[in-house]
C-alpha cells in the first residue's frame, strides 16, 4: 500500500473517455495523486491536449486513441497500457454519454444499440481485458465505473441511458463479488448534473434553473468534485469499500 492511503504513488491508471469533461478531470486528479495515467478516447486531437493538461499534474501520462465499443481497439488499448507501464492497477470506465432525449417509442433501434454499446458494453470489454491482463494477481487493484444518478432511478426521455447505467450498476456489483476474494474491488460513482462544457451547452437556461431547485446545494457539481471521489475509491484509503454505488449529487437523492 502507498504510504499516503489517499495517494496513488507507484500506481498505473487507465481512464477511458478522458479527452474532456469528467474524464479529463479524473485523469488529472489521479495524476496529481501520483499515478501514471493512460488516457483513452476516440478524438486524437482532443486526447493529445488532454494528456498534456493531465501530465502537468503528475509523473507521466500517455494518450491512446481507442474506441471502447470495438473489441480490437480495446485489446490494443490494454496492450499499449501494459507496454508503456507493465501493468494496470486502476481502471476507470468513464466513457459514455446521453446525446439525445426521446420517449421510448420514438428511439431509433440503431441509436439504442449504439448508446448501450457506449455506456455499458464498453465497460464490459475494457474490464474483461484488464482483468485478463491481471492473470489472477488482483490484490489491491480497483475498478471504478462512472455511472449516473440515472443508475439509481429513471428519467424521462433517457430510457436507453437508464437501462445502460442500471446495467453498469449490476456489472459493478458482480465484479465486486468476483474480484473481492482475490483482493480487488469494483465501485460505481453516480454523479447528478455536472458543469462540463458539453453538458452546459446542451441544456437550456430554463432547464438549468429548474434543476437547481431540485438540488439542496443549489448548484451543479464541478468535474473535479466527481474526480476526487473517483480518486478516493481508487486509492488504498478505500481498501474495504467494494460494490457500492455512491451518489455525487449535492443531496438530490435525499
Amino acid at each position: 500500500m502507498c504510504a499516503d492511503p489517499f495517494g496513488l504513488d507507484g500506481k498505473v491508471a487507465l481512464v477511458t473517455g478522458a479527452s474532456r469533461g469528467i474524464g479529463l478531470a479524473i485523469a488529472t486528479e489521479l495524476a496529481a495523486a501520483g499515478a501514471e495515467v493512460v488516457l483513452a478516447a476516440r478524438d486524437a486531437g482532443q486526447l493529445e491536449a488532454a494528456a498534456r493538461l493531465a501530465g502537468a499534474a503528475g509523473p507521466r501520462t500517455v494518450p491512446v486513441v481507442a474506441d471502447v465499443t470495438d473489441e480490437d481497439s480495446v485489446a490494443a488499448l490494454v496492450a499499449a497500457t501494459i507496454g508503456a507501464f507493465g501493468r494496470v492497477d486502476v481502471l476507470v470506465n468513464n466513457a459514455g454519454g446521453a446525446p439525445f432525449k426521446q420517449p421510448l417509442e420514438r428511439i431509433d433501434p440503431a441509436g439504442w444499440r449504439r448508446a448501450i454499446e457506449l455506456n455499458l458494453t464498453g465497460a464490459y470489454l475494457v474490464s474483461a481485458r484488464v482483468i485478463e491482463a491481471w492473470q489472477g494477481e488482483v490484490g489491491g487493484c480497483s475498478i471504478v465505473n462512472v455511472g449516473s444518478t440515472v443508475s439509481l432511478h429513471g428519467r424521462w426521455g433517457l430510457s436507453y441511458y437508464a437501462a445502460a447505467k442500471h446495467g453498469l450498476a449490476g456489472l459493478t456489483k458482480t465484479l465486486a463479488l468476483e474480484l473481492g476474494p482475490r483482493g480487488g474491488r469494483a465501485n460505481l460513482v453516480c454523479p447528478h448534473l455536472v458543469a462540463t462544457d458539453l453538458t452546459v451547452a446542451q441544456q437550456s437556461d430554463s432547464f438549468r434553473r429548474r434543476s437547481l431547485e431540485e438540488i439542496p446545494m443549489g448548484r451543479w457539481a464541478e468535474p473535479r468534485e466527481v474526480a476526487r471521489v473517483v480518486r478516493f475509491l481508487a486509492a488504498d484509503a478505500a481498501s474495504y469499500v467494494n460494490g457500492v454505488a455512491l451518489p455525487v449529487d449535492g443531496g438530490h437523492g435525499a
